[in-house]
């Protein structure tokens, strides 16, 4: 009933060796394009992240940042010992220093120091800073005032040695507690030494901010 066909015979022609380079080189290239722009993206991602990062820990420490600036623009309190220390600059230095009231007047006190300079020539003057209370509040006075007319009796030279004494007319009102004698020169501080006033040895010290 069927008519046995013959097989079909289907020939093809051989593929050129040049296209097959080719079609490879091009699937080559298409998967290293593929893999750069993978990997660029992946850059890209994390750089975004990075950054993102880096904005939120900048805002979260600005603000520490600005308390310590408040910090800083306060004035520290300074130990009332730092500022009774002896201190000498190229040799001179308080060898003593005494301060009593005056028996015969209260609202005067004597002074009497002793200076030594074992390096170059002291051409300055001296003053004294005191520490007590007026009024029941912390104050700060230097003697001489600033402008007093027999201001350049406190001048001096110190080549060697020099023992000098006086008196001291206190403000009205003030209740010294320590004083610190100091040694000007137009450069700064050449050398100064405090103590406390005897009444006031057993007296807490008076509360000192730096300011003068």
């Amino acid at each position: 009933m069927f008519t046995q066909m013959p097989p079909s015979i289907v020939i093809t022609e051989p593929v050129p060796r040049w296209r097959v380079w080719a079609q490879f080189l091009l699937k080559a290239v298409l998967l290293s394009l593929f893999c750069a722009a993978s990997f660029y993206a992946g850059m890209r991602y994390q750089q975004r992240q990075e950054g993102t990062q880096t904005v939120t820990i900048s805002a979260a420490e600005s603000k520490p940042t600005s308390a310590s600036q408040g910090a800083v623009a306060a004035p520290a309190a300074v130990p009332f010992e730092d500022l009774l220390a002896a201190r000498s600059v190229e040799g001179l230095q308080v060898q003593s220093l005494r301060v009593i009231r005056d028996g015969n007047n209260a609202g005067q006190l004597l002074y009497e120091f002793e200076l030594a300079n074992g390096g170059r020539l002291f051409e300055g003057r001296y003053e004294f800073l005191f520490f007590g209370l007026q009024d029941g509040r912390p104050q700060q006075w230097v003697f001489p005032p600033e402008g007093q007319p027999n201001g350049g009796s406190f001048r001096m030279r110190v080549a060697s040695y020099v023992k000098t004494s006086g008196r001291i007319q206190l403000p009205s009102g003030l209740q010294p507690q320590a004083v610190v004698l100091q040694l000007q020169e137009p450069a700064g501080l050449r050398a100064s030494r405090g103590v406390v006033l005897p009444e006031a040895a057993g007296k807490p010290a008076p509360a000192h901010t730096g300011q003068q």
